[in-house]
């Protein structure tokens, strides 16, 4: 049973032990091996590698690197500026950045930002706000000695460089002003716009009733010329009837002489002149 043991044992660290011997370093990577036995091997390049099992430590880095350190500063009319310049590295010692940026990744970062802070923003704070503007940050990187000698001490060789943006930090007591300003001018721009909208509403209503009166004095005044030329016709027909038959046409004024006397509630008798055509007929 023990021997059984110690044989599962050993094989077990047997496995382990080749598992381990080996690393692989992806494109875009350097590795660096620390060991106890050989001591450092650095910059080691993408592919498989041996190394001592359970004994070597492998450190992997990219091999190119962007930093965009921060800097905030005050123009010289007073306003609070935050520049965010950028630059792409590559990794000349990779035992020299992985130590750095190990323990603290923001380290690189940092140090960068010391340095341009040490070195350029003196030349910033001589530029007023308008001008930090049209600047749109190249002074940054007129004098870029000591961020090349900040990126050697990290390791690192600068490839390229630039500036993604200057502004207003949002936590400034510049930007809370612009804010509130902007605030302020949009507040008064909506009032503005609410009253001409209200003015708008109102001629449009005005202009809506002045219309609809012409077209309720326009529909009165055509009703009324048809009901005059109802009536003339009317009374024209009339009278042709009366000239062909004056005793009808008598006898009809007789009749609606007495249905509106009936409908007004009128005492009516048959022996009065007005319903004397009615006498007949009845």
């Amino acid at each position: 049973m023990m021997k059984s043991l110690a044989a599962s044992f050993l094989l077990f660290l047997l496995a382990l032990t080749v598992f381990d011997a080996g690393f692989r370093v992806d494109s875009g990577q350097l590795a660096v091996v620390s060991s106890p036995l050989t001591g450092t091997r650095n910059n080691i390049g993408p592919g498989v590698h041996l190394k001592w099992p359970l004994i070597d430590r492998v450190q992997r880095v990219s091999s190119r690197v962007l930093l965009q350190p921060e800097l905030r500063y005050s123009s010289h009319d007073g306003r609070e500026l935050m520049q965010s310049p950028w630059v792409l590295a590559r990794v000349t010692d990779a035992a020299r950045y992985a130590a750095a940026s190990t323990a603290n990744p923001a380290l690189p970062r940092e140090r960068l930002a010391t340095a341009l802070q040490s070195g350029i923003v003196p030349a910033l704070r001589e530029q007023t706000f308008a001008q930090a503007l049209a600047d749109r940050g190249q002074t940054v990187w007129t004098k870029p000695a000591a961020v090349d000698a900040a990126a050697s001490q990290l390791g690192l060789a600068i490839v390229d460089r630039g500036v993604s943006g200057i502004a207003m930090p949002p936590d400034s007591t510049s930007a809370k002003t612009l804010q509130s300003g902007m605030r302020a001018a949009e507040d008064e721009i909506v009032a503005r716009a609410r009253v001409d909208a209200q003015a708008q509403l109102k001629a449009a209503t005005a202009q809506a009733d002045s219309e609809s009166t012409q077209l309720l004095a326009t529909a009165r005044k055509s009703a009324e010329a048809r009901r005059a030329e109802g009536d003339v016709e009317a009374a024209r027909i009339y009278a042709e009837v009366a000239a062909e038959d004056p005793q009808a046409a008598a006898f009809d004024r007789a009749a609606m002489a007495y249905r509106r006397a009936k409908l007004a509630g009128k005492p009516v008798s048959l022996d009065d002149p007005a319903f004397q055509a009615l006498r007949y007929a009845h």
